[in-house]
């Protein structure tokens, strides 16, 4: 039997991306487009195709995707963006049924400044520690949505992940590093994060400034108790964080401009 659909009360002939809206059946990357292709878009588009792969939906090639991007960057008037693109899951609208197409969707809007620090509230809800679904970023995306509101809502700018074991993972939309002595922390990815981009560029880079990596299962008492903390990501490069819950952190350190001014180096920023 066809299946018929209707949007305020207009019935619709081709709806486009409907396992996408039914299910949140699709995957998405965001990455910093200032004035050129991002360095490192190809280990972006990478993840893109390893969670289409994992969804079932057809991945319809880098090439063509980066023809979308630029066309919508140009359309755009071109200049310093921030690039949301999303492959949409189309097909039976069946719950069960596999995807048989894809969409691609670009957002762009101009890059937001990005601020100096943040501040950081505690979830009161755990993550689960492992899970494939947190290797990409899926249209799945609601946890992180209500996390960002819950951290505004109680007058912070973003609200930190623990797991069930109380390990530290990530933010609602970036990993957190922290630096004890010459050593750089991360959570590992078996505690529950998304292997950001800007992170792995970050630990390949580090011995570069003298840090040594340790990526493992840490405490937020370890995080609180280090030298600094900052976040990041994709479209902000790094953001110092000045405090956690009711602690304060340490007055911004001459070393952490260091870091900051090598990665954004190294995105070409």
């Amino acid at each position: 039997m066809n299946e018929f659909f209707f949007l305020n009360e207009k019935r619709l002939e081709d709806p486009v991306g409907i396992r996408a809206l039914f299910y949140g059946e699709g995957v998405f990357e965001t990455f910093r487009w200032k004035n050129s292709r991002p360095v490192f878009v190809s280990k972006h588009l990478d993840r893109l195709r390893k969670g289409a792969e994992f969804l079932g939906i057809p991945f319809p090639g880098e090439e063509k995707i980066m023809s979308r991007v630029a066309g919508a960057v140009s359309g755009a008037g071109g200049g310093d963006f921030y690039v949301k693109v999303c492959l949409l899951s189309e097909g039976d609208a069946l719950f069960y049924a596999a995807p048989s197409a894809v969409a691609i969707l670009v957002a762009v809007r101009p890059s937001a400044r990005v601020p100096e620090s943040a501040s950081l509230c505690v979830s009161q809800e755990k993550r689960p520690a492992g899970g494939r679904l947190l290797s990409f970023k899926t249209l799945n995306y609601l946890r992180n949505v209500l996390a960002k509101r819950e951290a505004v809502r109680r007058g912070f700018d973003d609200l930190l992940f623990l797991n069930a074991d109380g390990a530290v993972t990530e933010t609602s939309s970036r990993n957190v590093f922290w630096v004890k002595g010459k050593k750089l922390f991360t959570p590992s990815l078996d505690c529950g994060l998304l292997p950001g981009v800007t992170r792995e560029v970050l630990l390949q880079s580090a011995g570069e400034f003298g840090y040594e990596t340790d990526c493992g299962r840490f405490s937020l008492r370890e995080l609180l108790e280090s030298d600094y903390v900052f976040l990041t990501s994709s479209t902000a490069g790094s953001v110092y964080v000045d405090r956690v819950d009711g602690t304060t952190m340490p007055p911004l350190p001459e070393s952490y401009a260091i870091v900051r001014e090598s990665l954004l180096s190294k995105l070409g920023w």
